[in-house]
Order: structure tokens, then C-alpha cells, then sequence
């Protein structure tokens, strides 16, 4: 019942059609997702800023929804409230062992790594111990998203809600990439959750599925 009515709050607070704000309209480009892909993204941004992408690139990197913008200090501390008692796990971006898909890519190379060639480079994804038992975050190598090269999110200062997260295939096989440079036990799978930025008050909702 806790786990339920925190559900309910924060799709309130993400949902909740504020003063400044304009409804979030993705185009057609969404439709390559299931609509339960992105459920746990607001329905409203703010009308100064919001930067989204969809991707549908499985040669380079895997297919995902990734969107930012920014919130005030106390609207932030509600969503973290909701977010604390329904994620499945919560990282900080500065983890020495986090499992991170496509973690070799980075602004500068993303576009010369082919995962379709017919001998396609070799990279070893480096599997840890302590990758046991994590759940996979995304890597946001692109431009416009990248901030660092000190770790494999590309990200800075950000806390990291996994919301949900699964190994296996859910999504027609024809949309997918091959499952090269993928993590063990994680050769495809999806992973859903909201980063922030105390910091910055950024917020970033993620969506990737491989």
C-alpha cells in the first residue's frame, strides 16, 4: 500500500500542470515505442527550457528517450520524497562500479563504432564483481548531454533513480541492436528512472532499451 500511494504521488507531481508549463509533445518519432516506455515521464515541461531526444540508432549505440529540464529547490525535494520509495535502486554518478550501457562511447567516437559491421570492432565491456546485483544506467555520450569523461555516464553530481530495470527482450528484435559491448546477463533489457542534480536542479528522465 506504501509503494502504491507513493506511485500515485508522483505521477501527481510529474503530471501536475503548473503555472509556466506547456504539455510535452514528443512527434511521431515515439511511436517506435511502446507508450508504457516512457509512462513514467511528466505530461508538462516548463515553457523555458526542455531538451529531448529519441533515438532510434542500433548500429551505433540502442534506441532510448532521454529528456532534461530544470525545477525549483522544493519541487525537486518532492519528487526525490516520491522517487526515494518506489526506485529499485539509487546511485551517484561519481560510483567507482557502475553498469553502464554502451559505456565506450563518448561525443568524440559514438559515430565510428558500427555494432552492424560484419567484423565489427572488439571491446571488451570489463566485467567487475562489483557489477553483481546492479542495474544498468544509461551512457549520455551525445552531444548536448555530455558534461564529463570522468566516468561512464558522461554525467556530473547527478543521483541516479533506477525505477525499473530488466534483462531480456521487449521490443520487436528487428528494432534492436545486436547485443555487442553489452554487460553480462545484460546482452538486451531496458532501464527506466530519473536522474537530478541537487546542484543544478536538472532534472533527466531516461528511457533505453537494448
Amino acid at each position: 500500500m506504501k509503494i502504491l500511494k507513493s506511485l500515485i504521488l508522483l505521477v501527481l507531481i510529474l503530471n501536475g500542470c503548473s503555472f509556466g508549463e506547456r504539455e510535452l509533445i514528443f512527434g511521431t518519432a515515439i511511436n517506435y515505442f511502446h507508450k508504457d516506455f516512457i509512462s513514467h515521464f511528466p505530461k508538462t515541461v516548463p515553457i523555458e527550457f526542455s531538451l529531448n531526444v529519441i533515438s532510434q540508432n542500433t548500429t551505433n549505440s540502442h534506441p532510448h528517450v532521454w529528456l532534461k529540464y530544470y525545477k525549483s529547490e522544493n519541487e525537486l525535494d518532492l519528487l526525490k520524497d516520491s522517487i526515494e520509495n518506489v526506485a529499485v535502486a539509487k546511485y551517484q554518478t561519481s560510483d567507482s562500479c557502475l553498469l553502464v550501457i554502451d559505456k565506450h562511447l563518448n561525443k568524440s567516437n559514438w559515430y565510428k563504432i558500427d555494432k552492424s559491421k560484419r567484423i565489427p570492432k572488439k571491446i571488451d565491456y570489463n566485467d567487475k564483481p562489483c557489477h553483481h546485483n546492479k542495474y544498468p544506467v544509461p551512457n549520455f555520450y551525445s552531444t548536448d548531454w555530455s558534461e564529463t569523461n570522468s566516468n561512464p555516464t558522461r554525467l556530473k553530481g547527478y543521483d541516479l533513480y533506477v525505477l525499473e530495470a530488466k534483462p531480456g527482450i521487449y521490443m520487436d528484435s528487428t528494432k534492436l541492436p545486436n547485443g555487442l559491448y553489452t554487460p553480462k546477463d545484460w546482452k538486451h533489457g531496458y532501464s527506466k528512472g530519473i536522474a537530478i542534480n541537487d546542484e543544478t536542479s536538472a532534472i533527466i528522465f531516461w528511457a533505453d532499451i537494448w
